[in-house]
Formats: structure tokens, C-alpha cells, sequence
């Protein structure tokens, strides 16, 4: 395990009792409301890795006052990685972090505990294959990636969507060329035409089709659904369960608010764009993809599994001991968020 480096993190105190959100809920509340507020608001950290529309939910949470409305002052740490806002959390420098599956998947196979607390989004169609229009590949056909040189981040989200992509394509991993390459460095290879396509986010796509006036594709995604989600998650440790209960409720009613706020405000990308450095219509654009619920779900805990399979066998990681889907399933926390909405908890 890396010891955890606390230079180069941006800390941002966030005073949320004080946002224009939170000041017109207390006057509607009247008195009562107004107690609690006078009352110290508990202190929260929070660790996010990178900054993007894959952390909507929490970014609407903060902007929105939802934090403070559940009674809580947040300060946020800011990583380049979900991995490394992960591992700030595992050596007790945050309460939570917001990591997609992918390093909570390859953390538990080196033996680390993070628990999942809320399962807040989803999406299967944000990663994209993109391909150059004159490479002689068939948009249309995922078969006519083979023998071709795809770049993505390996040990990624990234790589595990190619290697689901070339499932569904009926192709296997040997198929194709996997270039490991920065995702900076992915669209200006294409480009190039150093290879002949990349696997990662739809920004990216957009990045790339800009770069080359347009001369760039997707790859068709119908179906792929059946093969690939990935899924946006609030993480916590064992020290704050135990120790912090009511952290760890006022994180899912934070949530929730976020959640109520997108699915009823068409509007709620102006509340993260300056934050993201991304126009709302891009936002909104780039999540119509996303499904905003908070849910547990025995596909998650299919999807965990199937990563964990995957990273196990392109030799990404060692297979522990003991069952795979007992092992994921235990670090679900779901009966805090099965004692506010146990409609949303299904786990078998």
C-alpha cells in the first residue's frame, strides 16, 4: 500500500449553513428550523477524485445546501484519481470519498476494506470507443475492432469497458492491441494516427472530434448494457460507522436531497458548472446517460464481481481467498439507507 502523501491536496472549507439554498429553507421552517441551525453543525470531510460530471450528485449536494440542511459543515479534498481520494479515506484523512467501482474493485483484491455506503448513480454508454472515420473501421460493426490498436488507461474503468466492449463484439482480448496511454495524450494519438482508437469518456469524444474537424466516431453501443455498467459510489470506513453514526445518516439524506433536486430541477447543471469548468448543456448532454438513484442492487454486486473476474484474469491482480460475491457483499453498508427508503435496497 502507498503511504498516503498529504502534499498536493486542495482543501476547500466549504461553510454550506451559510449558502443562499440553506438561508431560504430556514426561513420556511420557521423557529424550529432556526434552533437547529443556532446549534454547531458537525464537521465532514470529503475526498473526490478529480473533478467532473461523474460527481453530480455530490457536486449538486454541496452546491444546493443539501449538506447543510442535514446538519453538517463539509470540507472537500480534491485528488487526481478516485483511487487516491480512496486511499485519503482509508488512512482516515476524510469521513467519505466519491470513487466510481473500478479502484474499490482493485483495493479489495489487495486486501483493503472500504465500505459502500451509497451506490448514487450509474451509466453504461459514458465510456465510448472512438475511432477515425478513415481507419477502415465500421462504427456500425464492434467486430471491426480486430487487429486494431486501442489506447486507453490500463487498469482503469476504461480498460475494463474495452475489454466488455470486445465481448459484446464476440471478440476476444487478444483481438486487439491495447495501448496504454494518458487520457490527455488519447486524442491527439488518434489524431495522429498513432492508433486507431480509445477507449474512455465522452468528453473525450467530444475533445477528439473537435481536434480532428469532426473526422472522428463512436462506436456503436446498443446492447452494451447487458455487459457494462459502471457505478458512482460514496465510500466510507469501518472507524465511521462505528464511531460516527450520524456522519454516516446525514451523508444519504445529503444524497437524497441531490438526488430530488436533479430529477426535479432541469436547471441543476448551473449549480456545478463553474465548479466542473463544463457548460450546462455539455453536462446535461454528457449525463442524459446517467440514471441518478441511489440503490442497492444484486447487479451491483454482479457488476463488482464481474470487474474483480476480469482484473483477476488479464493478471491485474491476484484472486483472494474465499468468495468473491461474499467477500463484495459484506462491504455493503445498506441498512442505513434501508431504515429511510427500503424500497431502494434489494440486495438478495
Amino acid at each position: 500500500m502507498t503511504v498516503f502523501d498529504p502534499s498536493g491536496i486542495r482543501l476547500n472549507r466549504r461553510r454550506l449553513l451559510t449558502g443562499a439554498a440553506v438561508t431560504a429553507g430556514m426561513l420556511a421552517a420557521g423557529p424550529l428550523w432556526a434552533g437547529r441551525a443556532q446549534a454547531a453543525a458537525a464537521k465532514a470531510t470529503l475526498a473526490y477524485g478529480s473533478t467532473g460530471y461523474t460527481w453530480a450528485v455530490p457536486f449538486v449536494a454541496e452546491a444546493a445546501g443539501t449538506w447543510a440542511e442535514a446538519g453538517f459543515d463539509l470540507s472537500t479534498m480534491e485528488f487526481e484519481s478516485g483511487r487516491d481520494s480512496m486511499q485519503a479515506l482509508l488512512a482516515g484523512s476524510a469521513d467519505f470519498s466519491a470513487s466510481t467501482d473500478t479502484p474499490v474493485v482493485f483495493a479489495v483484491l489487495q486486501g483493503l476494506r472500504p465500505l459502500i455506503l451509497v451506490n448514487y448513480s450509474r451509466y453504461s454508454r459514458d465510456m465510448k470507443i472512438v475511432v477515425r472515420k478513415d481507419g477502415g473501421i465500421d462504427p456500425a460493426k464492434p467486430a471491426s475492432l480486430k487487429g486494431r490498436r486501442i489506447a486507453t488507461r490500463v487498469g482503469t474503468s476504461g480498460q475494463y469497458m474495452l475489454a466488455k466492449y470486445l465481448e459484446f463484439a464476440g471478440l476476444a482480448p487478444g483481438d486487439v492491441e491495447v495501448v496504454d496511454l494518458t487520457p490527455n495524450n488519447m486524442t491527439s494519438a488518434l489524431v495522429r494516427g498513432d492508433i486507431d482508437g480509445f477507449a474512455w469518456s465522452s468528453q473525450s469524444a467530444a475533445v477528439a472530434e473537435r481536434q480532428s474537424g469532426g473526422k472522428t466516431a463512436v462506436m456503436t453501443q446498443d446492447g452494451l448494457e447487458k455487459f457494462f455498467q459502471s457505478h458512482q459510489l460514496l465510500l466510507t470506513t469501518e472507524k465511521v460507522v462505528k464511531e460516527k453514526p450520524e456522519l454516516v445518516a446525514g451523508a444519504i439524506r445529503a444524497l437524497q436531497g441531490a438526488e430530488r433536486r436533479i430529477l426535479a430541477d432541469g436547471g441543476w447543471a448551473d449549480l456545478i458548472s463553474r465548479r466542473i469548468h463544463t457548460p450546462p448543456k455539455e453536462i446535461l448532454e454528457a449525463t442524459s446517460e446517467f440514471t441518478f438513484k441511489i440503490a442497492f442492487d444484486d447487479r451491483f454486486v454482479d457488476d463488482l464481481v464481474a470487474e474483480a473476474e476480469w482484473a483477476i484474469a488479464a493478471g491485474l491482480a491476484k484472486r483472494p481467498a474465499g468468495d468473491l460475491r461474499a467477500l463484495f457483499r459484506g462491504l455493503i453498508v445498506e441498512s442505513p439507507l434501508k431504515a429511510v427508503a427500503p424500497d431502494r435496497v434489494t440486495l438478495s
